[in-house]
């Protein structure tokens, strides 16, 4: 494996780089799985009120800034 200097990379270091490479992806996947299961086990309808909530809140401080 080379570098981008184009020198030629010790198969020790290579092989750790390229664990490491695997590694991320994998918890990429992980994170990613965890994020979608938080959405879905969230109530519909708590969010929709903390969504109203905020809309209410932004509408009440449009208001006061003008």
């Amino acid at each position: 494996m080379k570098t981008k200097g184009g020198k030629v990379m010790n198969p020790t270091d290579a092989y750790r780089k390229e664990l490491r490479k695997k590694e991320l992806k994998r918890n990429k996947k992980e994170r990613k799985k965890v994020r979608e299961v938080g959405i879905l086990k969230k109530d519909p309808e708590t969010l929709r009120e903390q969504i109203d909530k905020l809309e209410m809140m932004s509408g009440a401080f449009e208001a006061s800034v003008f």
